[in-house]
């Protein structure tokens, strides 16, 4: 198998195709295409001095701004480095952890348990079912000798979505089974409401939400993420070991400025629901084609290609040609060489993709 590049792999990918990393367009990134909010770009210059100081350690104002945007006390929110580091707190939470994970999946999950000594079992999600999650199956598997179970939602890579009613079921059994639900929501800002799980909090001691400003606020150098829970043990002991100020003063008052531009928050949303039905539509013309995708509630969407021609590899390589970088999933548990990823990017951008891939396979 060919080596699968990361969203973030730009560099890599200048190194060894000679392209420049600025003229790429990166659909494996998954991160907004309309660039920071414009309250940040205009603000943030008066914030600069910040530096010169620590931030608050209890993140006060921060956690503020953060519970007016989801609605949410800020007493159940913990901020942290990026997701990276509250998912790796939370799997630490308890040692060795055995660990049932919904496949596919994002890869730091499983590496992360296994920095803690944990183990990792799969529930994986079914091409026949949509990737969509089999929730009555998942429960007959889940018993008390698990200590963490880890959800992305949407789902990296398929981009289905458990909605708030099903993970409600799920929650309730984790309580009583006294199971982490550890529920990764990086993209729940390009979906629906209904799949929004934080509501469910004050109501789960079992759940713990995990958010990050890089996708939805085009923000992925701010590496600044937070996480959201009523379970008192668990936010104490996660502020308790994770790194002090791991959040920076810049990114802290970068993350107020942004999560307060109400503007950019309706357009990013609004622009994302167009595109994201428009590429569908052009999609649903390639069935001819034997291209097949998964209704995306993100801001990306799987593709598996047609058995037996162009491979996810082979389209890769065609794709960077044109300076298009898109993801290749041969190298997520549960997927193969027939499934790329792609997220939405400007129309243009998007229409050049799916030029190359009607071209490739008309």
């Amino acid at each position: 198998m060919k080596e699968a590049f990361h969203g973030s792999d730009i560099e890599k990918i200048e190194e060894r195709y000679g392209i420049p990393a600025g003229e790429i367009v990166s659909f494996a990134s998954n991160v907004s295409p309309l660039g920071v909010s414009d309250k940040y770009i205009k603000e943030i210059g008066d914030k600069l001095y910040c530096v010169e100081k620590y931030p608050d350690r209890d993140y006060r104002a921060l956690r503020s701004a953060i519970g007016k945007y989801c609605g949410i006390d800020p007493c159940h929110i913990v901020v942290g480095g990026g997701s990276s580091e509250l998912i790796g707190a939370v799997i630490k939470h308890k040692k060795k952890p055995r660990t049932l994970l919904i496949a596919p999946a994002y890869a730091e999950y499983e590496r992360n348990v296994i920095i803690a000594g944990g183990t990792c079992e799969y529930f994986y999600l079914k091409e026949s079912d949509g990737f969509i999650l089999d929730a009555k199956g998942l429960l007959t598997l889940l018993d008390e000798s698990f200590d963490l179970l880890m959800i992305c939602n949407p789902v990296n890579p398929t981009s289905t979505a458990i909605d708030r009613k099903t993970m409600d079921l799920i929650l309730k059994a984790c309580d009583e089974l006294d199971i982490i639900c550890a529920v990764d929501e990086t993209y729940i800002d390009f979906a629906a409401e209904r799949y929004d799980a934080s509501y469910l909090a004050g109501y789960h001691k079992s759940l713990f939400v995990i958010r990050s400003m890089s996708k939805f606020f085009c923000a992925p150098g701010l590496r600044l993420g937070y996480g959201i829970t009523s379970n008192d043990r668990l936010l104490r002991e996660i502020e308790e070991n994770k790194d002090p100020w791991s959040v920076s003063s810049l990114s802290n008052e970068a993350a107020i400025l942004m999560l307060s531009d109400k503007e950019y928050i309706k357009k990013a949303k609004h622009y994302m629901e167009a595109e994201r039905e428009r590429v569908c539509k052009r999609l649903d013309t390639f069935k001819g084609y034997g291209i097949k995708y998964y209704m995306p509630r993100a801001n990306f969407v799987l593709l598996h290609l047609p058995d037996g021609t162009v491979s996810s590899a082979d389209l890769f390589e065609r794709a960077i040609t044109d300076k298009m970088m898109i993801r290749d999933c041969a190298d997520f548990k549960g997927l193969n060489d027939t499934y790329i990823r792609f997220c939405f990017m400007g129309s243009a951008d998007n229409d050049r993709l799916l030029d190359l891939l009607e071209e490739t396979y008309s």
